[in-house]
């Protein structure tokens, strides 16, 4: 019998995983789906710049290797998942207010100085860049896709969810396609937020104007 190849997806919390993580080992039965939690977004992160992101990226898939005892030969493809945050709007999106944080909605981003938002824009938009027009690393096929403005948003249309809530919403979303995981599919060609083209027409989509902050996915990609 044929050894399974490895399709991993690295994303950035546990919910991730809740939430897809089942209905794609049943819809991927030929390969063995695996998910890499990286608990946090490598694409922000102040370690990460775009000399390194792809080091970055590809130490992950090192760490995964190694705590399952794998070769990278393995691994068929990594599947990367991105929230987009914002990330590619400009100053005129931007609002500042008192407020903890970043808060996000369709329009703006509000945060107590603009300042922040635009140096952490520059920096993870240019990341991002880096790495969703990278097609392999260390000879292993890449792609990344993106959820914006966050997971929380195309899936259950709600862009600030307190992270006390992102699991147990992530059970309930796994839940709704129990047994009928081939409708998750038409979910995620959904119209709404299912943006059309190519991979690169739907990564050029994002970067324009406040797209990034609008409820969109390239994720259906993956499908075809």
């Amino acid at each position: 019998m044929k050894t399974k190849k490895v399709i991993l997806f690295i994303v950035e919390g546990i919910s991730d995983q809740t939430s897809l993580g089942l209905i794609l080992s049943k819809l991927i039965k030929n390969e063995n789906v695996r998910f890499h939690i990286v608990n946090g977004d490598i694409t922000s992160d102040r370690n990460t710049t775009v000399t390194n992101a792809i080091n970055k990226v590809n130490s992950e898939i090192s760490s995964f290797l190694s705590r399952n005892y794998l070769k990278k030969t393995d691994i068929l493809q990594v599947i990367h998942l991105v929230d987009t945050d914002g990330a590619f709007v400009q100053e005129n999106y931007i609002q500042e207010e008192d407020v903890e944080g970043f808060i996000y909605s369709t329009e703006f981003i509000k945060a107590r100085r603009i300042e922040n938002v635009l140096q952490r824009n520059k920096k993870k938009s240019a990341i991002i860049n880096r790495l969703w027009s990278c097609s392999e690393i260390s000879k292993i096929p890449y792609s990344m896709y993106y959820f914006s403005c966050n997971l929380e948003h195309v899936l259950h249309n709600e862009c600030n969810m307190d992270d006390s809530k992102k699991e147990d919403v992530a059970g309930e979303f796994a839940d709704q396609f129990y047994g009928i995981e081939e409708e998750f599919i038409e979910f995620i060609r959904n119209d709404e937020f299912a943006v059309p083209g190519d991979y690169k027409e739907t990564w050029d989509f994002i970067k324009k104007e406040n797209n990034s902050l609008k409820r969109h996915c390239n994720f259906h990609l993956f499908f075809q």
